[in-house]
């Protein structure tokens, strides 16, 4: 009787503790380095990478928007502000904007339709100041964009 209960502990608690492990690393990032989310509007019809240039002398910083920062960018998909970088992970939106219009983009992933890839935040090497880009466009630009010489297999 009295092994009953260490044979479950040792059943359930082995894979429980791998996945503890295996994801726990992951799941405490997510959980624990989330900011406040931002907007992204990007001129309806823009494709291409986008720049965001952080901690521009003579720059405005970032206007707010329901509670989120906004960053409207400009014909050339780019732009500078004065504010600095949120560190961390936010759930972010995007738009098409034309005058007042404004379109939802998704950024659902890969085979779903998504149309913002690539996010990430790096510094930039000649003036060490930080910048965060992402390309706009369809799946499919986006794989021609990032190499076009692979064969990448089709979405179901």
């Amino acid at each position: 009787m009295t092994r009953a209960p260490f044979i479950i502990v040792a059943v359930l608690g082995l894979p429980i503790f791998i996945a503890a492990v295996v994801f726990g690393p992951t799941a405490f990032d997510l959980v624990f380095h989330r900011r406040p989310p931002e907007r992204f509007l990007i001129p309806a019809g823009y494709s291409g990478w986008v720049r965001v240039d952080f901690r521009q002398k003579g720059a405005p910083p970032l206007p707010m928007e329901d509670g989120r920062r906004l960053l409207k960018l400009d014909a050339h998909g780019t732009l500078q502000t004065s504010s600095d970088p949120q560190p961390g992970h936010g759930r972010d939106d995007f738009f098409y904007y034309s005058g007042d219009r404004r379109t939802l983009l998704s950024n659902a992933g890969v085979c779903k339709g998504g149309m913002v890839w690539q996010i990430e935040t790096m510094v930039d090497d000649r003036t060490s100041t930080p910048f965060a880009r992402f390309f706009v466009g369809t799946e499919d630009q986006y794989r021609h964009e990032v190499d076009p010489n692979k064969n990448w297999p089709v979405c179901q």
